[in-house]
């Protein structure tokens, strides 16, 4: 061998040697993907640089020995090729060891079927020296592994350039700029070795196979220094977006899904399938809001809630290229459920402030001071002792009225701001209404309300004694508010299927069908008895908020005129 003293081998040592710096530079300062491609490039370099040797040997021994050098490249260059592609589309979950073994088998097995040519001759059948060029060229008859080891590179740098087209066809713009940078220099050394397998060589033999791959280094270093190819690789970006707590969907032009995040398929469910393709029509077939405002180009925001309760906020950005031309929508959906619970809560915490102050601004201040008004004249002398004892009737009314008032209201209040801890027991509900019914039984007698307990077996119940207990004497209470003179209120009870039922009814008045609805609600409802007595509308809400606490539910029927029956139920046992 002497120097290089033809164009075609000194440019290939040249380029061989620059492409190893390069090579150098990649592992000095980058890593992950980006080092599987320097290998490439080394692999590269290594059949550049011998094969630059080869076209400056002038015997057959000199050019043996250098293209034993040269195939440490050729061999290795397709599995390290597809190892990088591997890495850069993500799925390094397919680089198993029996993966890796299978890639690298063939390359290894070329390897040393050149280093052991002279024993069998199945790579090469037969080489010579040509000396009717310009410099003596390597004569060379392949045999059949040389065409297995070709059939093997073709198919892993085609497989390597279908990865990356199919994994990123429908990438962004930038993203596609770093693909066809990888694909373009891919594509020019599999041409130009076609055009060796035909034949179609200077000088008969010379192979430009790795000028080719020169061409591929510097399509690389291009988008290395120009484009910054491998400063986002691309799989980084599709990890960031599936690690995103939104959900996203992207869009076509045609409002068809062409991409979908991992957190999207769990809010879809389980059992969504295969959406690529697919409209929002079709996976979100009653959502008319959001069907219709897909089709807008415009952005836009919606929100929706979901069968199942959950509640999303979808903000909907169009795709726009050269910002003319509509080219899709990306959809992102942000579970905003619990936002949405606690500013519910904070409008009722808002409701219950204001009922507060009102209650007690007007309901319970003005029969305070009404009796401390009376009170005061009475002690300056303004108010005679028969004057006084004609105003007893009126203030032990109000004070019994106000005594009712505090109770509940402090029972409601701790209930709400605080919290109700239960206290779950066995008891009979038959007992309590006994007691009740007597500690009723003089208001009852003034009013001319008759007073019955029709409940003759023991009802045992599961609940809380003391909730329940304020339930009763609040649906007695208003029970005889709403009753005339000669009225009755009963009580019943009955236990079916292991759920006890107690209902309150009277023959009162009864309650007009458009208020029924307001009686359990959250602001503020309350009518004068049939002898003008206050309420603050607070008895009922406590009511439903202690039955449903235990577990129960409270309704009501009435016809007016006629009287109404007020029902509760509560279970018998825990385990309801």
């Amino acid at each position: 061998m002497h120097l290089p003293n033809n164009p075609f081998a000194i440019t290939l040592i040249v380029s061989g040697l620059v492409t190893l710096l390069v090579a150098w530079m990649i592992f000095k300062k980058t890593g992950g993907t980006v080092r599987w491609f320097g290998y490439v490039m080394v692999g590269i370099a290594i059949w550049a640089i011998s094969y630059g040797c080869e076209l400056s040997s002038d015997t057959l021994r000199q050019m043996l020995f250098w293209i034993n050098i040269e195939y440490l490249g050729i061999a290795l260059l397709p599995p390290l090729w597809i190892v990088f592609v591997i890495a850069f589309i993500g799925k390094e979950s397919w680089l198993t060891p029996l993966n890796w073994a299978l890639i690298f088998s063939i390359g290894t097995i070329t390897l040393l079927m050149v280093w052991t040519n002279p024993l069998h001759h199945l790579h090469y059948a037969s080489v010579g020296v040509d000396n009717s060029g310009p410099f003596p060229l390597l004569d060379i008859h392949v045999g059949i592994w040389y065409r297995i080891h070709t059939i093997y590179f073709y198919f892993l740098l085609g497989w390597g350039m279908f990865l990356i087209a199919s994994r990123f066809r429908k990438a962004d713009a930038f993203i596609k700029r770093q693909n066809r940078i990888i694909l373009i220099g891919a594509v020019i050394p599999w041409l130009v070795n076609i055009c060796y397998l035909f034949d179609f060589r200077p000088f008969g033999h010379l192979d430009l196979t790795p000028f080719a791959f020169m061409a591929l280094s510097l399509f690389i270093a291009i988008g290395l220094l120009g484009f910054k190819l491998f400063d986002i690789v691309p799989i980084a970006r599709g990890k960031v977006v599936d690690a995103l707590q939104e959900g996203i969907l992207v869009l076509d032009a045609q409002n068809r899904v062409i991409d979908i995040n991992l957190e999207m398929r769990n809010i879809l469910g389980p059992n969504v399938g295969n959406v690529i393709g697919k409209t929002p029509a079709h996976l979100f077939p009653g959502l008319t809001t959001l069907n219709d405002t897909v089709q807008n180009q415009e952005n836009s925001w919606i929100e929706l809630r979901w069968n199942d309760g959950r509640i999303f906020s979808v903000t909907l950005t169009s795709l726009f290229e050269r910002q003319t031309i509509y080219s899709g929508k990306i959809l992102l959906f942000r579970d905003v459920t619990e936002r949405k619970q606690n500013e519910n809560k904070l409008q009722e915490l808002n409701q219950l402030k204001d009922r507060l102050f009102s209650i007690i601004s007007h309901d319970l201040r003005t029969p305070l001071l009404s009796l401390m008004d009376i009170l005061s004249m009475t002690n300056d002398g303004m108010v005679t002792d028969e004057e006084f004892k004609s105003f007893l009737p009126t203030l032990s009314k109000n004070i019994g009225y106000t005594s009712g008032l505090v109770e509940n209201l402090l029972q409601w209040s701790k209930s709400q701001l605080e919290g109700t801890a239960i206290n779950a027991i066995h008891f009979d509900v038959k007992d309590n209404i006994t007691y009740i019914l007597s500690s009723f039984g003089q208001l009852a007698t003034d009013k001319g309300v008759a007073l019955q307990n029709n409940i003759q077996l023991a009802t045992i119940v599961y609940a809380d004694m003391d909730m329940i207990q304020a339930v009763l004497r609040n649906l007695v209470s208003n029970a005889i508010k709403f009753c005339r003179e000669g009225d009755k209120i009963s009580i019943n009870a009955e236990i079916r299927r292991g759920i006890a039922t107690v209902w309150v009814a009277d023959t009162g008045v009864g309650i007009a069908s458009e208020s029924i609805d307001k009686l359990f609600g959250t602001n503020n409802f309350t009518t004068r008895g049939t002898i003008n007595e206050q309420g603050t509308g607070l008895g009922l809400l406590l009511c439903k908020d202690f039955i449903e606490k235990n577990n129960g539910k409270i309704w009501v029927e009435s016809k007016q005129g006629e009287g109404s029956q007020f029902y509760f139920t509560l279970p018998v046992d825990k385990s309801i």
